[in-house]
């Protein structure tokens, strides 16, 4: 085997050498057990031995009896580093948990002007507010319920007029809309900054068990969420597996096995002997490695980054993770070619929901900048709407292909208002208005429609902005998208796991005794 520097040898003949001893180790402990097997154990005047003492005592078993070796891995991850990282392979056939696609819409966009609130309470029947109060969100006196018919084939109040819907009905097959269900959020947001608490990916993540088996939150951005909103501030683990996840071409490195195989020119083989070997490496082993000043390249071979590297040099490669190259995703999407529809964030959002479908990520974030709508007239405001809709829609078919459930969260920083003058049918945006902010649930089952109990968390007032007396989600981001990973954690059946995640983090769960209010999704049994 061929060698780059001395540290390299050093550290092959080192590993090879706990390998041999490990074996001489084994040979003795054989032995032994052989020639204690040979022995009188018991004593007439002693009890069946019954616990670990007793059966040591009695020369049943050796002081020094077998146990597993744990791997570097293993141990680097989730005693060192405090990371709890996901073995084992793909899917397994048949549903399996819901993956989790964050989408952060930044500029303050109307939610209201697509899911329409009312004044009920949850549960409650649909109550429109005042049509004074719909012409500041942006609807005319003959676009404003009642006197327009709701769009409630998701379930939710959507509008007819809903640019979120034509989008994803552009991309979206009959079956999945079949089978595809929307909520809402109502709650007050700061205007035009990262500074809202609203993607709760970590905490998903933690819900949901770290499931994926390559990494656990891809996103369009570095960072602990993969996204530039804030993150919710509970559960928060930077150890987390994460990669940046834009197009095809960097799926490349979600499997690249980067250092460990370059340092051996590209030799899968002799890679692959060396993580076998690093594998075997004792406890007190490993903390002797982690005392050492090791650089960056040894570092790589035992941080959660390169979990598994025997697996991902051996069962994965780039081809497996394409959308392109998948047979049941590279065709048209409705009417729309799958090569116009696999572009730019669209691509980023099949292929993140191809990773969550597939098993091999738990979750995602994509960002969609420019979505600042004040004084933009609704020739600019509509596009970007679709938009939004075809993102989510392409995210919704790809887990209905796949045959898995999926749950899609729509955050803003903020919303935007109208001067709410004039008889016109739709009102441009005129100004920046968080008091008129809202979050959407999408949501698809694997084989049908989830179960709902309400579609709307919160209420708005005839003012037209969201009613701040009325529930904790009303004027608190970092509750309300708690309320998104409570919601997640119904349709996932997680709920348990929900209050367990939370209690070891020090918080508690406050929609407990109030799940008719907060529980837009009811429990899945």
């Amino acid at each position: 085997m061929q060698y780059k520097n001395r540290k390299e040898e050093i550290l092959a003949q080192y590993a090879e050498r706990e390998e041999q001893k490990r074996r001489e180790e084994a040979v003795r402990e054989h032995e032994h057990v052989m020639h204690m097997a040979k022995k009188v154990c018991l004593s007439p005047e002693h009890p069946m031995p019954t616990t670990r003492r007793e059966l040591l005592g009695a020369g049943l078993i050796s002081g020094l009896s077998y146990a597993v070796v744990p791997s570097i891995f293993t141990l680097a991850a989730q005693s060192a580093y405090g990371v709890e990282c996901s073995k084992g392979g793909a899917a397994a056939a048949g549903p399996g948990l819901p993956g989790y696609l964050h989408v952060e819409v930044k500029g303050g966009y109307s939610v209201a002007r697509n899911f329409v609130p009312g004044k009920q309470d949850a549960g409650g029947a649909f109550v429109p507010i005042a049509t004074a109060g719909y012409a500041t969100i942006g609807y005319g006196p003959t676009q404003a319920p009642p006197t327009v018919q709701l769009n409630t084939e998701l379930g939710g109040t959507l509008h007819p007029t809903s640019n979120i819907l034509a989008g994803m009905k552009a991309v979206m097959s009959p079956a999945a809309l079949q089978k595809t269900v929307v909520s809402a959020i109502c709650g007050v947001s700061g205007d035009d900054t990262q500074n809202n608490p609203h993607n709760p990916i970590q905490l998903v993540t933690k819900v949901a068990g770290n499931r994926g088996s390559l990494l656990q939150i891809g996103g369009t951005k570095d960072s602990n969420t993969g996204g530039g909103t804030a993150p919710l501030a509970i559960a928060q683990d930077p150890g987390l597996a994460k990669a940046v996840v834009a197009n095809e071409a960097s799926l490349a490195n979600l499997v690249n096995p980067g250092l460990i195989a370059a340092r051996f020119n590209n030799n899968t083989q002799a890679a692959v002997k060396v993580a076998e070997l690093a594998h075997k490496l004792s406890a007190s082993k490993l903390a002797q490695f982690q005392a050492k000043d090791l650089n960056q390249q040894v570092k790589d071979l035992i941080e959660c980054g390169y979990l598994g590297a025997k697996d991902l040099l051996t069962e994965f490669t780039p081809d497996k993770l394409q959308v392109s190259t998948d047979t049941k995703l590279n065709t048209a999407y409705n009417a729309v070619p799958f090569a116009t529809a696999f572009t730019g964030l669209n691509q980023t959002s099949m292929i993140m929901a191809k990773l969550m479908a597939d098993g091999l990520a738990t979750g995602g974030t994509i960002e969609m900048a420019g979505y600042d709508y004040h004084g933009q007239g609704l020739a600019s405001q509509d596009p970007k709407d679709d938009a939004i809709g075809r993102l989510v829609g392409l995210a919704l078919e790809v887990a209905h292909r796949k045959g898995q459930p999926m749950f899609v969260a729509v955050t803003t920083d903020g919303s935007v208002s109208t001067s709410g003058a004039g008889t016109a049918d739709r009102i441009p945006g005129a100004a920046d208005s968080g008091a008129r902010s809202m979050m959407l649930m999408f949501a698809i089952g694997a084989t049908a429609k989830p179960q709902m109990n309400f579609h709307q968390i919160g209420k708005f007032s005839d003012a037209g902005a969201v009613d701040t007396s009325y529930l904790l989600t009303a004027n608190a981001p970092q509750t309300a998208a708690l309320c998104l990973a409570y919601n997640y954690a119904s349709f996932a059946g997680k709920l348990a796991q929900f209050d367990s995640v939370l209690s070891a983090n020090g918080a508690v769960n406050p929609f407990k005794g109030a799940e008719k209010q907060y529980q837009a999704f009811a429990p899945k049994a």
